[in-house]
């Protein structure tokens, strides 16, 4: 079809839907960012960029990423649970080093079970798992902790834990003096190397 006739197989793409006010924000929060830049050129090496995703543990395939190229329509199928177990897994970063991974699961009967993102549960993996980590690495004073807004990252525990370790100062995320821009994921370095 490419060489004969000139179609080629396109796919719509995906994007996150902005609402008119978040052109103001989203272009607020980068003049901000270039502002602390200029005063401080080492600022963007200290970000903690952190984000969560959900991996499907039976092989199911991105339909959005796949093409089949046939002659005939093959009429292909995959049949996939509706409820297909995964894992999910937290992980940050900066321009040093690789905080990861760390999975959201509880202990059941046959072992390890993925559980849902919890304000509380992510308020443990922040006391427990990420303080820790940088504490260890000995540079929790400096860390400038990134999060986007879901709602289990702006719990009152979450927002108390991230206060109390890196200040209102050093947090970039809803509820905070820096606000991190809702519906922009392409914002962080997350949606692209992770």
């Amino acid at each position: 079809m490419p060489n004969i006739l000139r179609y080629y197989p396109y796919k719509l793409q995906f994007v996150q839907e902005l609402l008119p006010h978040d052109f103001e924000t989203r272009h607020l929060f980068s003049l901000q960012f270039l502002a602390r830049l200029e005063v401080d050129p080492e600022w963007p090496g200290n970000i903690l960029w952190t984000d969560e995703a959900h991996f499907h543990l039976d092989g199911s395939v991105n339909n959005q990423n796949c093409r089949i190229w046939e002659t005939d329509n093959p009429h292909s199928t995959l049949r996939v649970p509706l409820h297909s177990p995964k894992v999910t897994v937290w992980c940050g970063f900066s321009a040093s080093f690789i905080l990861c991974p760390y999975f959201f699961e509880e202990l059941g009967a046959g072992g390890p079970v993925t559980c849902s993102i919890t304000g509380q549960r992510y308020a443990s993996l922040l006391r427990n798992k990420i303080i820790p980590d940088l504490q260890a690495r000995q540079c929790l004073s400096r860390i400038i902790f990134m999060q986007d807004g879901a709602p289990p990252h702006i719990t009152r525990c979450d927002t108390d834990v991230l206060k109390h370790h890196f200040t209102e100062e050093r947090v970039i995320s809803r509820q905070f003096r820096h606000l991190w821009p809702p519906r922009s994921p392409d914002l962080t370095p997350c949606e692209f190397w992770l």
